[in-house]
């Protein structure tokens, strides 16, 4: 059977935090007769070391005489066979900055100038594609087809055999498996084993046995930290040790580098088949000090006044103010490169008049922790129109867009836009052109940006998404209204039309769907009417949902009933369109339910509670162990029963909804995003239990699992008010039993914090 790949989901909360996955999931096949090994994989183009590094970041190079001898250490070990280097993968790790992706390049180079490099890929947080898994395996096989021409037939062979080898992944179907139970992230080495395999008929041994059995290729992969989909990195790391204990003799190594991530470093620190090197130990004061000489050398060159300095006054920079700013730099090489770029181009702006004879003292001022050069950049601007709102904006977008994208997003002119960039080349990359990408030279910027502890007024809210959706609908509207009832054709669409469609409901529903207003929801809706009207006929149904939805969230606002009804109207229609066995029936049954249960609670007719309860129970029959969203179902059913137990108070519902949550709470172990709502959602489960049974052994469990999800959530979590809420009522429960004093005490205590973190006008302040 072919695998089910999962394009557009949304997430929809009810009362006890429970997260739905909503949206379209479509079943794909691909046609491979007549198509071109290029054209099956579809490859990510801007990936590899040869990429445009001044448009697709990340822009980093060793600077000539520099990092020599960790270099020499790692072309030691590329090179050396694995007969007698048994390790075959090579982790360099090391905090930002530290040049881990400039070593990649520079890797990548040399070994690609004797032959023996077979792909690369540099994922960068932000840029689309780069930050996912979903292309890797696909990408990498594209290179390793033209890298070692022989291996093209044979991955062809293999692709044409299995056309489910070269279907994508979203973030949210990494459960999918493939032809022999390959998890997706091991792809390219199923790929890799098929070709030798097959390749091993001629002179009856494997061909790369034969072939490259003198040195070993090279596979690199770059910034394995900037990959968003943290389940998927660990399966990749999984298929790759597997793989590689399978096949020890291979002449194959793989180059990783990543910064110390909770969800890397404990598979590769621990693999026998690892070798790892920490770049910071690497990071010399000599390495620092050349990279500065040819810099300032090759500026001063350029330089009118510094020349003329240098001619009255001599040597530009002293001695001591060198070894000061070398001091200040540490051996942060992305902290250097910035610095250097703002004493030599200063803010950019034609109007700034300042020097680097003027600059070089203030940047011995700067923050070396780079928040400080940061927020010192950014406040340049600060004053201007549109500031924030353009800065949240290449802040919360997936993927970057081009100056006359990022004015069509937001409706304004595209030289408000530009106005506002100029003076941020420090550590903005402005292109010269409206149609070219603005990217970060860093992404800590964006880590920056989206912790309001560290960038407080500078801070882009979560609840700016909410605007990016307005305005991503708005721009797909406007383009839909020259062609109603048909399909876009992407290649012809606006950069914020392009966007619109790849990203509109993935990233800016999901990401602040629960913060919306109904301000918000006022734009919002009539958009999503008009929309309604100009989609083609296949699209309808995923249009009623997405309206239908949005108007529960109304009616969550407003309590009006004939809200409620409109959303089940719609969600009816939408199932009509997607009768059995639909692939997206279980999502349209799953929406149904949950806006049932909504209009339950407001008129307490059990027909209401039943029939939801009923449509979640057909959902979850289509979602057998082990569908990757079994959970949800059973999360969705646990709280139906849930609601229904607070009308009938019969026992056997709230233990059934116990038992859903306990099997949904089972799916998603540690790791995993949503255990945290599926914990508090059986807390809440047993603390109604406890109610009607007075065991406090239910009241204790429930405790346990509210205090396990606010483990889940620190500050500054987004839900970490919800759950010191539902920590404390269920303390407040205890002490009704206990009457112990400390009990309320810590349950006013968990009310405080989380009142804290709602202030005035928050939504939910109320509800605390």
């Amino acid at each position: 059977m072919e695998p089910r790949i999962l394009e557009g989901s949304n997430i929809d909360q009810v009362d006890l935090r429970v997260i739905n996955v909503e949206g379209d999931l479509h079943q794909h096949s691909v046609q491979v007769e007549g198509r071109s090994l290029s054209e099956l994989l579809q490859p990510i183009t801007d990936a590899s070391h040869t990429r445009d590094r001044t448009q697709s970041p990340p822009d980093s190079a060793c600077q000539p005489g520099t990092r020599k001898g960790v270099i020499k250490w790692i072309v030691s070990w590329v090179s050396s066979s694995v007969r007698l280097r048994r390790q075959h993968i090579l982790w360099v790790y090391g905090y930002a900055g530290c040049g881990k992706s400039a070593i990649a390049q520079e890797i990548s180079e040399r070994v690609q100038s004797g032959g023996h490099l077979l792909a690369t890929f540099f994922f960068f947080r932000g840029a689309g594609d780069r930050e996912e898994m979903g292309r890797l395996p696909n990408t990498l096989a594209s290179q390793m087809a033209i890298s070692l021409p022989k291996t093209g037939p044979l991955i062809e062979a293999a692709v044409k055999a299995q056309p489910q080898l070269v279907q994508f992944e979203s973030l949210f179907a990494s459960q999918v498996r493939f032809a022999g139970e390959v998890p997706f992230a091991g792809k390219v080495l199923f790929l890799i084993e098929r070709s030798a395999a097959a390749a091993g008929a001629v002179a009856g041994q494997s061909f790369f046995a034969k072939s490259l059995l003198s040195d070993p290729y090279l596979i690199i992969i770059d910034g394995l930290d900037e990959c968003i989909d943290k389940k998927g990195v660990q399966e990749f790391i999984a298929a790759t040790l597997t793989f590689f204990d399978q096949n020890p003799s291979i002449p194959l190594r793989i180059f990783i580098t990543s910064r110390v991530e909770q969800h890397i470093h404990p598979h590769l620190s621990t693999s026998p088949g690892v070798l790892l090197k920490d770049l910071g130990d690497h990071c010399t004061r000599k390495d620092i000090q050349k990279f500065m000489r040819t810099v300032f050398d090759a500026e001063t060159k350029a330089n009118l006044v510094i020349e003329a300095h240098i001619r009255q006054n001599g040597t530009w920079p002293h001695k001591a103010d060198s070894e000061m700013l070398v001091d200040h730099i540490g051996g942060s090489f992305i902290f250097a490169s910035t610095l250097f770029k703002f004493i030599f181009q200063g803010s950019g702006s034609p109007n700034d008049p300042s020097t680097p004879l003027d600059r070089f003292p203030l940047a011995l001022h700067i923050d070396p922790g780079l928040d400080g050069l940061y927020s010192q950049t950014l406040a340049r601007s600060a004053h201007l129109p549109y500031f924030t709102d353009i800065i949240s904006t290449l802040a919360l977008t997936t993927e970057p867009l081009p100056i006359s994208g990022i004015a069509e997003l937001l409706d304004i002119q595209a030289s408000a836009v530009a106005h506002v960039l100029v003076d941020l080349q420090a550590v903005v990359q402005v292109p010269g052109t409206d149609d070219a990408p603005v990217t970060f030279y860093h992404t800590s910027l964006r880590d920056f940006l989206t912790t309001e502890s560290r960038s407080g007024q500078l801070f882009a809210p979560p609840s700016f998404h909410a605007r990016l959706l307005i305005g991503c609908l708005s721009c797909e509207v406007r383009a839909r209204r020259h062609t109603p009832s048909a399909q876009l054709g992407v290649r012809k669409q606006t950069a914020a039309v392009q966007y619109s469609l790849e990203h509109r409901e993935y990233t800016h529903w999901i990401g602040g769907n629960h913060l919306f207003t109904s301000s918000n929801l006022g734009s919002l809706i009539p958009l999503r009417r008009e929309m309604l009207e100009l989609l083609p006929a296949d699209d309808r149904a995923s249009g009623l949902s997405d309206l239908a939805i949005d108007l529960k969230l109304l009616f969550d606002y407003d309590g009006v009933t004939a809200t409620i009804e409109e959303a089940i109207s719609m969600h009816r229609e939408a199932l009509s369109l997607r009768p059995h066995p639909h692939p997206d029936r279980a999502h349209s049954l799953n929406n149904l339910g949950n806006a049932l249960n909504s209009l339950f609670k407001h008129s307490q007719r059990v027909a209401d509670i039943e029939e939801a309860i009923s449509m979640h129970r057909e959902a979850l029959g289509l979602r057998p162990h082990p569908h990757p969203d079994r959970a949800d179902s059973l999360n969705n059913l646990g709280v139906a029963l849930q609601s229904l137990f607070k009308h009938s108070q019969r026992v056997g519902d709230i233990k059934e909804a116990i038992s859903m949550h306990r099997e949904a709470l089972g799916l998603r172990p540690h790791s995993h995003p949503d255990r945290a709502d599926t914990l508090n959602n059986l807390g809440s489960a047993l603390n109604s239990l406890f109610k009607h049974s007075q065991r406090v052994a239910d009241i204790e469990e429930a405790i346990s699992m509210h205090r396990e999800a606010l483990g889940l959530r620190p500050h500054p979590h987004p839900d970490r008010a919800g759950s010191l809420n539902n920590l404390g009522v269920v303390l407040q429960s205890l002490f009704k039993h206990s009457q112990r004093v400390a009990d309320i005490e810590e349950a006013i205590s968990m009310h405080r914090e989380a009142l804290s973190l709602r202030p005035h006008p928050h939504p939910d302040r109320a509800t605390l």
